[in-house]
């Protein structure tokens, strides 16, 4: 997230901004990292209310707008039925589609608040990224990692399970895109932020990816 004077680029997720003392009207762009519902969030009401821009890369386009058929999880397993449970209780299918949404490509550098690149990295999701805010010295990263594991509750730099990723290999491989990338906080989808460089957060998602494989 970032601000400059009231134009604000907004992670779809995050909370509306109420509770800033800033109006629907200062945001002026959402960026997702990719179509999945629980990051979705807020996009579609604040395209409609705030007329603010809805980005997403071009893989994940068709999907953000409800074009394509969704990912299925293997239900008949009880550490993915009840993460799926707790997706539903908080409201994930209720999350609406994008009726618009303007496509990008890996290394753009986008006009919206803040000018983030682009980093594809493909595996959670076709279209999946990150973004580098390099004058932050920050790394978005929404779940080309997270800090949390959501089936055992294990802390630390991973993989998101194996069943909610498209390509689990690829999101592994995906890691080599974020490891060069220099930022002093990396910012997950799921868990708390790192303080530290990709790379050392790389070294530990691929040692727990070692262990658990």
């Amino acid at each position: 997230m970032h601000r400059r004077g009231t134009a604000r680029l907004l992670a779809a997720d995050d909370p509306v901004p109420r509770h800033r003392n800033a109006p629907l009207s200062s945001v002026k762009a959402v960026v997702l990292t990719h179509y999945h519902p629980d990051h979705m969030g807020n996009a579609e009401r604040l395209r409609t209310q705030a007329g603010a821009a809805v980005l997403v890369h071009h893989d994940d386009r068709a999907a953000a707008m409800r074009k394509s058929r969704p990912a299925l999880y293997p239900l008949w397993k009880p550490p993915v039925l009840h993460l799926v449970g707790h997706f539903l209780r908080n409201g994930v299918a209720r999350t609406a589609p994008v009726a618009e949404a303007s496509g990008f490509t890996d290394e753009e550098v986008l006009d919206v608040p803040g000018r983030p690149r682009v980093i594809h990295t493909p595996g959670h999701t076709a279209g999946n990224v990150a973004l580098s805010l390099a004058d932050r010295e920050v790394l978005i990263v929404g779940d080309t990692l997270a800090t949390l594991s959501l089936s055992s509750g294990e802390s630390g730099p991973q993989l998101l399970p194996r069943f909610l990723n498209e390509d689990h290999d690829r999101a592994l491989a995906s890691l080599e895109k974020i490891e060069p990338v220099e930022a002093r906080w990396v910012l997950p989808g799921h868990g708390l932020p790192w303080e530290g460089s990709p790379r050392q957060a790389v070294k530990l998602a691929r040692q727990i990816a070692a262990r658990t494989s």
